[in-house]
Formats: structure tokens, sequence, C-alpha cells
């Protein structure tokens, strides 16, 4: 299934991507759910991190495309993001913001294919590692498994420390983030969080060094950590 955001404010260029995103659900078998805003501003109020693409008009009444894909950009730095344009020279711009393709107008079929191919290819190869949603304050964050060093519980709010930073989610224990993260190599050190084993560099003592720090291993949680590192070196995942 993939979620398809139509960022575009005009109505017939809306009823053609439709029509072309349902013949190629048709055509190669997959399962889209489309959803169309009619200006950028849109799009930003209330975004949430949950589409896989989106086809991004540039030229817009309130907020043009180049501006709401870069405040997409902030938000979001998975989704797949296609330009909708008549004006070719705007796709130098496009890679400022990481922009996938582009489609001139008027839209024909075979090029919204020739994207789509592109853009489901590499969906498919990033869905591969897992991904979860973080909601960080007001903003809702697509992070990657492979990209967290450990979660930590303080003061009963959850604490991601990622590659890419520190990120907090209200509402959450650590044992419902312990079941969904157990099958990608997390384990717990104590009551207070859970470490990516593969991200593990030292274990002394009752020390674990992860991400560049060290943490605590408490001795009801010592052993089944160590079994769990040891089977994750084990398989050389």
């Amino acid at each position: 299934m993939y979620r398809v955001a139509i960022v575009e404010d005009e109505r017939e260029c809306q009823s053609v991507l439709v029509e072309f995103l349902n013949r190629y659900e048709k055509e190669k078998d997959v399962h889209i759910i489309p959803r169309i805003f009619n200006d950028g501003i849109d799009i930003l109020d209330d975004y949430s991190a949950d589409y896989d693409i989106i086809f991004l008009d540039i030229r817009m009444k309130h907020k043009d495309g180049m501006k709401t894909a870069q405040e997409i950009r902030e938000l979001d730095g998975d989704v797949v993001i296609i330009f909708i344009t008549s004006l070719a020279q705007y796709a130098i711009e496009g890679y400022k913001v990481n922009a996938s393709d582009f489609i001139l107008k008027p839209v024909k079929y075979q090029q919204l294919e020739l994207s789509l191919d592109k853009a489901i290819s590499s969906i498919k190869k990033w869905k591969m590692e897992k991904q979860i949603l973080v909601t960080d304050g007001s903003t809702k964050r697509k992070v990657s498994t492979e990209d967290i060093f450990y979660v930590e519980v303080t003061n009963h709010d959850l604490v991601f420390h990622t590659k890419s930073g520190v990120m907090m989610q209200k509402n959450t224990t650590l044992k419902e983030m312990e079941v969904e993260l157990a099958p990608f190599n997390f384990a717990r050190g104590n009551n207070a969080f859970l470490v990516n084993l593969k991200h593990v560099s030292l274990v002394k003592g009752d020390e674990v060094t992860v991400g560049g720090e060290t943490l605590y291993l408490s001795r009801g949680r010592k052993k089944d950590f160590l079994r769990a590192l040891a089977d994750y070196v084990g398989t050389g995942v």
C-alpha cells in the first residue's frame, strides 16, 4: 500500500493524476491511496509524515511548490517528492530538496508511470529496514531503527538517541516500544533503556558503550542482555 498526496490547484490536472494513478494501480497490481490538496499551505497544515509519495505542483497561489517542499523536508526526510511543472528550468532547484523526479505538464501517463516505477523501487529499498514514527512535540518524524542508538525513559517520556539527534515522545511506555523494536535487535539494559545491539562497541563490567555513550547494565538485566548480544553477533546480522 502506498499513500500518495497530490498537491495541485488545477482541477483538471487533479483529475488526470487520479485517473492515471488508478490505471497504474490496476496495471501494476499495487494499492494506492490518493489524497488531494489544493495548495501547499493545505498539506503543511498539521503535516503528518505518513505519505510515501507527494506529487507537488510548483506554481500555486498561496505557497509555491519549492517553499512547500523545503518545509516538508524539515519534517520528513524520506517521502518521495515528484514535482509537476510546465517549466523545465525548475528541475535544477529541485535538487536542493532532494526531489525524485519532474513531470512536465500536460501530464502524460508514460511520464507518470516511469516516475512511479522509480519512486516505488526506492521506497521498497528503505522499507526493508524498519521505520517508526516518532511524535517529537508537535512534529511527527520517520526514524529508521538503524539510526537509533538507544531509547530511554525520562520523567515518563521516551527519549530517542539517534544519529541525527535527540527526540522525545510522550504517551508511549518503554514496554510498548520494546515490543515494537524486538524484531530489530534491541535489548533491555536495565528498566530505563533499550539498546540497539548494532551500535554496541564495548561491554565492560556493568557498563555498555553504545553510540559513544556509557550506560549502566542492571544485575537483573545483564545476563539476558549479554545473551541477546551474543546471539546478534553470532548471526552476523
